[in-house]
Formats: structure tokens, sequence, C-alpha cells
């Protein structure tokens, strides 16, 4: 499985979760405003990305980003 898939489906993953969601809901276009996620889930895709990937996110990454997507998202997790 490709880097990006293995980011994907952990992210996603984790905001089903979180949101109560299915799979099938969300798409790498949707932008993450969309998900109406709270400051608990940011921190979580923070803790997910550090621990699983050794990525560190930021808040100020989102904040500097509002209209970035879960594609873009992952992406960056993946490089």
């Amino acid at each position: 499985m490709e880097k990006y898939e293995q980011v994907y489906n952990a992210v996603c993953e984790m905001i089903c979760d979180a949101k109560d969601l299915e799979l099938t809901d969300l798409s790498p276009e949707m932008p993450l405003h969309q998900l109406k996620l709270d400051s608990l889930d940011y921190v979580e895709l923070m803790v997910l990305a550090k621990r699983e990937f050794g990525a560190t996110l930021t808040a100020e990454m989102f904040i500097a980003n509002p209209t970035m997507t879960l594609g873009e998202l992952c992406q960056s997790l993946a490089k």
C-alpha cells in the first residue's frame, strides 16, 4: 500500500470515529472545515500524525490554510 493511502486511511478512520461518520462520507476533495472538526479533533489529528507518521502538525498550519482539503492534509503527512 502506498504511503498516501496509509495516511488517508488512518486519518479517515480517526475522523469517522470522532464524528460518527462512515468512510463513504469522506473524500480527498472535502475541505476540513466541512467536517466541523473541533479543537479536540484537531489535537487528535496532531497526535495521530506524530505517533503514526512522525510528522508534526500545528494549529497555525490549520489556521493558515482554512480551505485545506482532507487530501491535501494527507499529502503533506505522506511526505
